[in-house]
């Protein structure tokens, strides 16, 4: 009996040594909401949310189509983006329903995190909605755990701001044209 446990302990102490034994890093999950105030009817604003209409408002918005390969805004439309450190991420758009001014993806950075994102746009109004949007972010691996973590109260009143500007200053563009 003593030989065996001889034998176990010295490899139960490697593992305890490598991890395997220790406690696991939990792996973290967030949501944050933010709402803007846009300057068009929900069947103006909402494919702006698209994924081929977003580059009208987000420059560095780059999608790489995988379906439909010509890219489209349509529910099961799937396609890649590079993050500014450079991973890909996958996106699944979910749901892309203009007359209901929802939109939702699904959003993998493969080892690194799991996302959804989801902007429902309501009237607010003759001419202007509102558009909520919430991120759920989250880890898969330790190493995603900071980007969960980017979810906080600042981040959600910076993107408040850049959104609604971005999105409000292309429909002004598209008023003057009409």
């Amino acid at each position: 009996m003593r030989t065996i446990h001889l034998k176990i302990l010295p490899f139960g102490i490697c593992l305890l040594a490598t991890g395997i034994l220790a406690d696991a890093v939990p792996l973290q999950q967030q949501a944050q909401s933010f709402t803007i105030t846009l300057e068009g009817s929900v069947a103006e604003v909402t494919p702006l949310f698209g994924p081929v209409r977003e580059r009208e408002w987000a420059p560095d918005w780059a999608p790489h189509f995988i379906h439909p390969v010509q890219g489209g805004q349509e529910e099961g439309a799937v396609f890649t983006t590079t993050s500014a450190n450079g991973q890909e991420r996958l996106w699944l758009l979910t749901t892309y329903n203009v007359e209901q001014g929802k939109v939702e993806y699904v959003v993998i950075t493969h080892g690194f995190t799991a996302n959804q994102i989801k902007i429902q746009i309501t009237p607010d109004g003759e001419k202007q909605s509102k558009a909520t949007i919430t991120y759920r972010h989250s880890a898969l691996a330790p190493e995603g755990n900071e980007e969960v973590g980017k979810l906080s109260p600042d981040w959600a009143a910076h993107q408040r701001v850049h959104w609604e500007s971005a999105v409000n200053s292309i429909l002004k563009k598209e008023l003057r044209h009409d």
